[in-house]
């Protein structure tokens, strides 16, 4: 169960990196000042497949020293688990409301 909840912390991580408003400056700075970390025209930190390796290695790694960090990972978890439970709840509210749509004709 740790190992699932460290996979979805994994997720939750390179998703913010990729997506969070607030870190999107020091994305960009980082990029700037790690030209040496570009293959290709690709940045690691734009790749999230290369991303999600090396977030991955430190997040068992810092799991393996610190092992009360889990109950961090444990909040990523659910912040990724209640967006697809969120997903679903507002894809069952559109289907309710097109239900009721099409009762009024």
């Amino acid at each position: 169960m740790k190992y699932l909840i460290l996979i979805i912390a994994t997720e939750a991580l390179v998703e913010l990196w990729k997506k969070a408003m607030p870190l999107q400056g020091i994305r960009r700075k980082l990029t700037a000042w790690t030209p040496f970390l570009e293959i290709d025209g690709q940045h690691l930190f734009d790749c999230g497949y290369c991303l999600s390796v090396w977030i991955g290695a430190m997040v068992l790694i810092s799991y393996l020293i610190f092992n009360d960090m889990i109950y961090f990972f444990g909040i990523l978890a659910i912040h990724r688990i209640s967006n697809y439970v969120h997903l679903v709840i507002s894809y069952l509210r559109d289907l309710q409301l097109n239900l009721r749509v099409g009762r009024v004709r």
